[in-house]
Parts: C-alpha cells; structure tokens; sequence
C-alpha cells in the first residue's frame, strides 16, 4: 500500500502524529527556552511541507502532504507544537508512537516506500534539531547547534524507525 487513503482512518492518525513525534522526540530531549522550542516547531513544520524530489518520488509521503494541506484550506487547527513538545511525557510518547508507524509501514508499505517515509521522519527530526542553537548564555555564546541530548535523540529516534542516520 502506497497511498493514505489505502489506511484505516485510525492509521492515518497514526501517520499523521508520527511527523510531529520525530520533531517532539527531540525537542522534549533538551528542552530549551520557549523561543527555541518555537522555532523548533517552525523549521519541522516548514520542512514537512516542502515538496522536494525525494517526497515526491514517494507517493504515501506525498498523500501525507496533500491530507496535511486539506486540513489547513479546511480550516482544521494544527496540535500545538510548544504544549505537545513540553508535555511531562512527550518524548516516550512520541518514541512510542515512531515504535508503531515503524511497525505499521512494515506491515503495509512496500518497502522503498516505507523506508523513505521512515527516512523523511528522520529527516524532520534533524531539521528540528538543526532549528536552533541550545545552550550558552544570554547571548548565546557557548551554544552549539545540536547538542548531546539532541544527538542521543537522533540516534533513538533512527534505532526505532530502522534507518541510519547520514
């Protein structure tokens, strides 16, 4: 199955949280300050949107955009990036939820289709990571662009999903 229609309603819901679990995973990994968090949130969803080569070629990629797009000319809200990320149980949460889509592309996706999916999820957790520098002071020196929580993230979140990261 390639297509988001060829999922069960309750699976598409499933397909659906998973791009916001891959940026919450890691952004529950260091939470920094609300401005951060933001950002976070914008560069995920940005780079969800963005059509590329490599989310066209891969039609469920692809259906997964266009249902996101029908939701937002439908006027449907988005969940709250910031409240999902600093949620007390956000980063089991969406390992939990990556665990199942992982095992739920396994079961139904062919399987270039589903290993891009599962690339593309932790693609959206590198971008996310990459959104912000974390830590340093006032002024941000000292900060680095993906800090050791982040980076133990990246590699949690590839174990699950059954990619390498690049």
């Amino acid at each position: 199955m390639s297509l988001f229609t060829d999922y069960t309603p309750d699976e598409q819901q499933l397909l659906l949280r998973s791009l916001q679990a891959a940026a919450v995973a890691v952004s529950a990994a260091s939470l920094g300050r609300k401005t951060e968090t933001v950002s976070e949130g914008f560069a995920a969803a940005s780079f969800i949107m963005a059509r590329s080569a490599a989310t066209v070629s891969n039609p469920l990629i692809t259906a997964v955009q266009y249902a996101l797009d029908q939701r937002a000319a439908s006027g449907q809200p988005f969940p709250d990036y910031q409240k999902a990320a600093m949620a007390p149980d956000a980063g089991a949460t969406a390992m939990a939820t990556l665990r199942q889509v992982a095992a739920l592309l396994a079961e139904k996706a062919a399987p270039d289709v589903a290993q891009g999916f599962k690339q593309w999820l932790l693609e959206i957790a590198q971008r996310t990571a990459a959104a912000g520098k974390e830590g340093g002071n006032f002024w941000g020196r000292g900060a680095v662009p993906i800090n050791d929580a982040e980076k133990a993230a990246l590699q949690d979140i590839a174990q699950a999903l059954g990619v390498t990261t690049e």
